[in-house]
């Protein structure tokens, strides 16, 4: 297993990833665009990370996509919102792997199905090469299941308590 994702990360990196094609510092821009538009209506906020691959000495101490998922969590304070509803979409392109790390707040409320289903349709569309239009339905599924469970009322503000930047790892 162990040389299997060493080969995957050795490899992506030698034959420059194709994915990076699509995360262009244009396409980077309409990325982060298009968190910030999932992000109205809710009191949520969305963090979106994508790396092309791991660092080899991340492989050898058995770092998971999971794992990974989780340190960008905490290194980018996505727990760090007022109601805790703070969600991360991870992307791990020469493994193929994506993880959703969500606070406790939205956490609790969100069936780990749902979870399941944005992922899945992700790596459908990302499966087909369709890398953007999967990334958009994702952002727009977790900015509905914010709005669903964390909805503004009238008389709310929607403080923008993280940079909707996308964090691109080439």
């Amino acid at each position: 297993m162990k040389n299997n994702r060493l080969w995957q990360n050795l490899r992506s990196l030698l034959l420059r990833n194709p994915y990076r094609q699509h995360f262009t510092s244009q396409h980077r821009t309409v990325l982060s665009q298009q968190i910030g538009a999932a992000e109205i209506g809710h009191r949520g906020e969305i963090r979106l990370v994508v790396e092309t691959q791991l660092p080899i000495t991340l492989i050898l101490k058995h770092v998971s996509a999971r794992q990974r998922a989780i340190s960008w969590f905490s290194d980018l304070r996505v727990w760090d919102t007022e109601e805790n509803s703070g969600i991360l979409l991870y992307l791990l392109l020469s493994e193929r792997k994506i993880e959703i790390v969500a606070d406790r707040g939205i956490a609790k409320l969100v069936e780990q199905v749902e979870w399941d289903r944005i992922c899945t349709q992700l790596q459908t569309q990302l499966g087909a090469d369709h890398i953007h239009d999967g990334l958009h339905q994702a952002l727009q599924d977790l900015g509905n299941l914010l709005r669903q469970h964390y909805p503004i009322q009238d008389t709310d503000t929607n403080p923008d308590e993280l940079s909707n930047e996308l964090i691109f790892i080439p």
